[in-house]
């Protein structure tokens, strides 16, 4: 097998990257890149039927021209809600054992499972990816796996993608940064040790703590999450999780009720007015969950809420300063 695995994160579309084989999952029903690589093989004629797998099950589709891979791996695995950050590890590591019948694969590609229903977005990478990197070390795989390539859409989310892998891998022993900042080579070792953001990043019986955010599904508020929410909830030691969506089907509504009930603290932005986020602090509120309210402007407050304690930002900048005192606050 390869002595080394270059693990990179690139701008691109699933369905069209140029890959030998391509993975992707059923969570009982199609979600994001997994829906849309099943309607891109529905147009070639292959039966999303075929792709419809209970969970622990598997199914190799030659694609017929339909992706930019030849080869499709689907598994089977549990609901979107219970696909949590250490299924997706082991998911990733049952892949690469379930390539070895694909000795020929030298690149595999595929989507992070996670951000957007809802899961953080650094520990959802550094899962996969370590989930990838246990089984490489461990000697599974395809025999000339030499390259594991995660594609998104945003570029954006590459950018701070790549900074999570930067965060996961860095000091490492046999890992070496590559060319242009794209990724990582990794040499196989004996006693390979990952730094502690990807060694604990989906580990067995880890239940890290998390903060739920609420927030409306807008550009004009991208970066006040990344920036002015993230950083502080990261920086008191919490997990960040958001729905990032702007339609809630019946698996995402139970999901964010599900990471409500068990979250630390829920965070708020009601600047726009947004029905859901309103709809979230209702369910939060009938929990009893302590939850923090944010918005740019006052005047943009609806209902009831406009009696009960809300930060008013000012920028981005100014909102860090507001919400790192309230965590703290908080404890």
């Amino acid at each position: 097998m390869s002595g080394f695995l270059d693990v990179v994160v690139e701008v691109g579309d699933v369905t069209d990257i140029r890959a030998d084989a391509v993975l992707l999952k059923f969570a009982q029903g199609f979600h994001g890149a997994d829906g849309a690589v099943s309607r891109r093989l529905s147009a070639v004629g292959i039966s999303p039927t075929l792709l419809q797998l209970k969970p622990g099950e598997h199914r190799f589709i030659d694609t017929q021209g339909g992706l930019g891979a030849p080869l499709a791996l689907f598994l089977g695995t549990a609901r979107l809600r219970e696909f949590d950050y250490h299924r997706i590890r082991e998911f990733a590591g049952q892949a690469l054992q379930l390539l070895e019948s694909r000795p020929e694969v030298k690149h595999l590609a595929g989507p992070v499972h996670g951000p957007n229903y809802g899961l953080d977005e650094d520990e959802a990478v550094l899962a996969f990816v370590g989930g990838m990197v246990d089984a490489f070390q461990q000697g599974v795989g395809p025999r000339e796996l030499a390259r594991i390539t995660v594609v998104e859409i945003q570029p954006k989310r590459v950018a701070r993608m790549r900074r999570a892998l930067e965060g996961g891998l860095t000091g490492a022993p046999g890992v070496e940064p590559l060319p242009g900042g794209v990724g990582f080579r990794i040499q196989r070792m004996r006693r390979f040790i990952a730094p502690p953001p990807m060694a604990s990043a989906g580990a067995p019986a880890q239940e890290k703590p998390h903060a739920f955010v609420a927030m409306p599904f807008a550009p004009e508020l991208e970066d006040t999450f990344h920036y002015g929410i993230q950083g502080p909830v990261k920086a008191a030691g919490l997990l960040c999780e958001r729905v990032d969506q702007a339609v809630f089907d019946g698996p995402i509504i139970q999901r964010i009720r599900d990471r409500i009930d068990t979250a630390k603290v829920v965070i708020a932005d009601l600047s726009l007015a947004n029905p859901n986020v309103y709809l979230e602090v209702g369910y939060a509120w009938g929990r009893g969950k302590p939850t923090l309210l944010l918005v740019r402007d006052l005047r943009e407050l609806r209902f009831d809420v406009a009696s009960y304690r809300c930060l008013e930002y000012r920028s981005i900048r100014n909102l860090e300063e507001l919400l790192t005192r309230e965590l703290q606050r908080l404890g």
